[in-house]
């Protein structure tokens, strides 16, 4: 070995030694941090979730002009889906898909199409005929087994 190759070996002995005693001392130091804190007891919180108080839903008031923005935009703007009327009235499409189901009971609202091509046009303003629930009666699954 020549004497370049020794001082390269030394200085990298010497940064590993350094390097070394900062990473010890670095978790001496969050060690510590930690146990320091720990020795206070924490007070526990509700925890993930809804903070306490928050009555989880909106106010009658928001749900109302969301309503009436709904119901405007769908006057100007028949034949919308649910994603348009949310964003040219400017609602959260969560509050808009549960104020067009109330429009829709209330018959302000009527829909034409099923799943993602509903389209929602002005209503007449009398609540939708409630129909009685009707069986799927006659309708067999399956075969029929044949009699030997």
């Amino acid at each position: 070995m020549n004497a370049i190759e020794s001082q390269i070996q030394e200085r990298i002995a010497t940064f590993v030694k350094e390097l070394d005693a900062l990473v010890r001392r670095s978790t001496l130091e969050a060690l510590r941090g930690v146990l320091d804190t720990s020795a206070v007891p924490m007070r526990r919180g509700r925890g993930p979730g809804r903070p306490k108080g928050s009555g989880g839903g909106r106010s009658s008031g928001d749900v109302e002009s969301a309503g009436n923005a709904i119901l405007t935009f769908v006057q100007a703007n028949d034949g919308q889906g649910v994603g348009d009327i949310a964003a040219g009235a400017g609602v959260a499409p969560k509050l808009a898909k549960k104020v067009i189901a109330q429009l829709l009971a209330s018959g302000s609202l009527k829909k034409t199409g099923q799943k993602r091509g509903t389209k929602y046009h002005v209503g007449s303003g009398k609540a939708p005929a409630r129909l009685g629930k009707k069986g799927k009666r006659g309708k067999r699954r399956g075969r029929k087994a044949k009699a030997a």
